[in-house]
């Protein structure tokens, strides 16, 4: 099964392929030569071509031009290789394999990377010619069949580990040697494996360094892998990750020069069962760094880290004082994660993960390096140490903080919605290096840098991260993130971080001046409320009454353009309460009215808050809870005038949300639900007038595992219907 190098070159083409002319002439002439009186193509052929075994064979070109035929003892359908010098010493060649009739077989390209099949009439030939038609003298030429394991002068190529006394293999070339093979058994290889060649130069060279190295399966798929050297440095370096099937046998094969170099080459098991590799377990956000120890410029080294489960996604990342150390980073599998890189990598799906560090040739080696691998969201959510932010409806921050090797990271989780655009800003506070801010988003697992000239669209809920940067332990870092289209918050309370409920207390009252100031609410007139400073967003219960006119009530964040959205609908003359969730902005909520004058009262219930030390929400299909008409959870009746009845609700939880519903009341009056325990305030839930039936949402803390429901006057029928619970 093919794998994509983990850092290398493709393939590469033909050095010098041979054009369409040339194979069309050689065909024109072996086909006319046949025809001949008294001949046969076949029997010529054998005539001209000189048998040879596999291996190195040397010959010599004494004429200008001269085509040498080789005949190669292998039988239809082998597979076969035939590698040449790529510079040095000797006579460059170009290669063709054609049948017994003369049908071309294969040509440059196949034979390199070990893809030539003989499918055609045995016994097979290879035309052997100059590059350059006028070039005289000796020449080579590597034959090495693929589909059998061939051990004659292929040496094995071991196992090796991340140790630095790994077993290796070293291969020199010069003096007529420009090629090797190798075998790598079937049952002495894993499912992926990391191939490693070093390329060491002499002090003087002619030739700038040219090799390919190829793998192939005696299965007959053809390569699997290969690696080249990047032609654009000197000094060559490559890793390249190779996948293997169980049962099947390999052979490496090197295409060098015939100069004097040295290749260094080894294999080393990336999957689970990698050897050397020293064992990381993921650890929370901002978690001290596991060090690690550079070596020279080449040298691997490698962690195997670890957590519980398959869901977990981790952000793995290297860290030194020149940012040179490179991380490459597969999977249990030996699928590789993300390539050889000094960026950090986000990872999921496996419980375990290999994680090679380098530093490659001509770069800066540290005297160390730091590996962070945090695990920064599982199955149920994103990192729980990480405190819950709440709504961005306009933005976020400006935040402050300080990194260092005891806290490498700070975090925030964001109720950032699906539509959701920002810009992000960070800062130095100190004047020393900037710490490195990025927006995670849970939905698709990418990454996004901050910057105030990128815009990042998390689509949905995200990981505010702020880390240390190479280079430094130490970073002192002001972030501030800007809403592109404001709201960026999710509609949902789920978005707004953690609820915290309180005994319904009385916010706002324009009757009385409470809050804001005193006076009906004019047509088209806005008012302020301060809420609470550090808040996200408030649950309230809002009531108009004494409206002169039909009309409706926004409730919007301060600093924020209101949209057209209404909170509560009434008619002249009419009292209504309406349950409101709104988010916080500057510590401020606004009040609209669009047309007439009204008063309006605004009871808290509870706030939403940043503070990982509050309640989720979890709804629950709709249930009924009580029902005074027939008994259910509180003692069958009327409840009558300045009369409480107390509702078991459910053991553990901090809070309730329930549609109350007043039915059959026999005057007008309101009913105020609150936490049992607790003295009662002045906040209403639910306003009604004789014979009227109606509903409201309500949101009540739970003490002692019971609310309370209260009349003002007359008697009253109550109904409560639990839509979800709040718990810590």
């Amino acid at each position: 099964m093919p794998s994509s190098p983990a850092h290398a070159s493709a393939p590469a083409s033909p050095r010098r392929p041979s054009t369409a002319v040339s194979t069309a002439l050689l065909c024109l002439l072996t086909v006319a030569f046949s025809l001949l009186p008294g001949t046969t193509g076949t029997a010529r052929a054998a005539e001209d071509c000189t048998p040879v075994a596999m291996g190195r064979h040397t010959g010599e070109f004494t004429t200008a031009g001269q085509t040498a035929c080789l005949e190669l003892p292998l039988p239809q359908g082998a597979r076969m290789a035939a590698l040449t010098s790529r510079g040095g010493a000797g006579a460059e060649v170009e290669i063709e394999v054609v049948d017994a009739s003369g049908t071309p077989m294969c040509g440059p390209y196949d034979l390199v990377n070990g893809g030539c099949a003989l499918t055609g009439t045995a016994p097979f030939r290879a035309k052997v010619r100059a590059g350059d038609p006028d070039e005289t003298g000796a020449y080579g030429v590597h034959f090495v069949r693929t589909d059998e394991l061939q051990t004659a002068g292929c040496r094995e190529l071991p196992a090796g580990s991340f140790a630095d006394d790994g077993a290796a293999v070293r291969l020199e070339t010069g003096a007529g040697v420009f090629s090797h093979c190798l075998t790598i058994p079937a049952g002495a290889h894993s499912r992926a494996e990391l191939l490693h060649v070093r390329y060491e130069l002499p002090d003087e060279f002619d030739e700038f360094p040219d090799y390919g190295l190829y793998l192939i399966g005696t299965d007959g798929n053809g390569p699997e892998c290969s690696a080249q050297p990047n032609q654009q440095q000197l000094k060559t370096d490559v890793l390249v990750s190779c996948s293997f099937s169980s049962g099947t046998g390999y052979t490496v094969l090197v295409e060098g020069q015939d100069e004097t170099r040295t290749h260094i080459l080894n294999r080393r098991d990336v999957t689970a069962g990698a050897k050397g590799c020293s064992p990381v377990a993921a650890t929370a956000v901002g978690a001290p760094a596991v060090p690690g120890a550079s070596g020279a410029n080449g040298t691997l080294r490698c962690h195997r880290v670890t957590t519980a489960a398959t869901t977990d996604r981790l952000l793995i990342n290297v860290r030194d004082s020149a940012d040179s150390t490179h991380q490459l980073v597969m999977n249990d599998a030996g699928d590789v994660q993300c390539r050889l890189d000094t960026r950090s990598c986000a990872v999921a799906g496996s419980t375990g993960y290999q994680v090679v560090t380098q530093v490659p040739a001509d770069w800066t080696v540290p005297d160390a390096y730091r590996l962070d691998a945090w695990r920064i969201a599982t199955a149920s959510g994103l990192a729980p140490e990480c405190r819950r932010a709440g709504a961005v409806t306009a933005g976020f921050g400006r935040v402050t903080g300080e990194l260092t090797e005891q806290r490498t990271a700070a975090c925030a989780v964001l109720g950032t919605s699906t539509g959701a655009e920002l810009y992000g800003t960070v800062e130095a506070t100190d004047g020393g290096p900037v710490a490195e801010g990025a927006l995670y988003s849970r939905r698709n697992g990418t990454w996004c840098a901050l910057s105030a000239s990128r815009r990042c669209t998390p689509g949905g809920e995200s990981l505010l991260l702020m880390s240390l940067p190479d280079g430094t332990g130490h970073a002192a870092y002001a972030t501030t993130l800007s809403c592109a289209t404001a709201p960026c918050s999710s509609a949902d309370t789920k978005g707004l971080g953690r609820f915290k409920p309180v005994t319904p207390t009385r916010l706002m009252d324009t009757r009385t001046g409470l809050g804001v100031r005193k006076g009906k609410i004019g047509p088209g007139e806005t008012v302020t409320l301060p809420v609470k400073p550090g808040v996200t967003a408030v649950v309230m219960n809002v009531t108009a009454t004494g409206p002169t006119t039909g009309s409706f009530i926004s409730v919007y964040p301060d600093g924020t353009e209101r949209t057209s959205a209404s909170n509560l609908n009434f008619t002249a003359g009419q009292t209504i309460p309406n349950l409101v969730v709104v988010p916080v902005v500057n510590g401020k909520v606004n009040f609209y009215n669009r047309s007439g004058n009204v008063d309006l009262i605004a009871d808290v219930a509870g706030y939403f808050t940043t503070d990982i030390d509050g309640s989720t929400y979890e709804p629950v299909t709709p249930s009924r809870l009580m029902d005074t008409r027939t008994g259910l959870g509180v003692r069958k009746g009327k409840i009558g005038p300045g009369e409480t009845v107390t509702l078991p609700v459910k053991p553990g939880v901090t809070a309730v949300v329930m549609n109350v519903t007043a039915t059959g009341p026999t005057t007008g009056s309101f009913i105020s639900v609150y936490p049992d325990g607790t003295e009662r305030t002045s906040a209403s839930n639910l306003n009604f007038t004789a014979g009227q039936t109606i509903p409201n949402l309500v949101v009540v803390p739970v003490v002692n595992g019971k609310v309370n429901f209260y009349n003002r006057s007359g008697n009253v029928d109550l109904i409560a219907d639990v839509a979800g619970y709040y718990t810590s």
